[in-house]
């Protein structure tokens, strides 16, 4: 079944453009555009969408407005955020609010499918550059190593956008304990949130290295 997809950019040749991009593949269809954000929580409702490509700047109100209303309206789509921004504030505040991807407006076509597909199986995607500065900052001190078995399985799944809960139930502990392995992770990887220790799991290709 084709991935169901909800173009939201005010600019229209945008958005042609990213519909003739899209339905080149067999299992991407766009059902929907809007250039304003009302739109784009009206159309949300009422296409219910497998996957939005969101813009942040919309003339009425911001995309991350769309994006924290469609979260408090409890919204099953899931959100990708598609714009020039480059900053990694952007990103962070982005992913707090319930994106689960993070795309700049040059990105490769397929790097676009599979950032789509990704998210669409519940993964979070963030665009390589943006990806590549956070790891690059912290290169000389990242040791996935330094890990217990236990830490680099959860760095896995916070790697699969799982949360505390999710975790625990899928490990059989109690979510206390998801919590200390966490902020035990954030100290050994030298990170803040979440977001940068799921970016850093993934970068340093945590499934493969939890395989071995």
């Amino acid at each position: 079944m084709a991935i169901k997809i909800l173009l939201a950019d005010d600019h229209s040749i945008m958005r042609q453009g990213l519909k003739q991009l899209l339905e080149l593949e067999e299992d991407l269809t766009v059902i929907g555009e809007a250039g304003t954000g009302y739109e784009t929580i009206e159309k949300a409702r009422e296409l219910q969408p497998d996957v939005i490509l969101l813009d942040i700047n919309l003339p009425d109100i911001s995309g991350l407005k769309v994006l924290q209303e469609l979260r408090e309206e409890k919204c099953l789509s899931k959100i990708i955020m598609l714009t020039i921004h480059d900053d990694w504030e952007y990103v962070n505040q982005t992913v707090k609010l319930g994106a689960r991807g993070y795309l700049l407006k040059n990105i490769e076509a397929q790097s676009l499918y599979r950032a789509i597909r990704d998210v669409n199986c519940g993964k979070t995607y963030i665009h390589p550059n943006l990806a590549w500065d956070i790891i690059t900052q912290r290169e000389k001190t990242l040791s996935i190593g330094e890990l217990t078995s236990r830490e680099k399985e959860i760095l896995l799944l916070i790697s699969q956008g799982c949360s505390n809960l999710d975790i625990a139930q899928k490990l059989v502990i109690s979510e206390k304990t998801v919590r200390n392995h966490v902020s035990s992770i954030y100290r050994k990887l030298q990170v803040k949130d979440r977001t940068q220790a799921a970016l850093l799991g993934m970068k340093s290709n945590i499934m493969q290295r939890f395989d071995n």
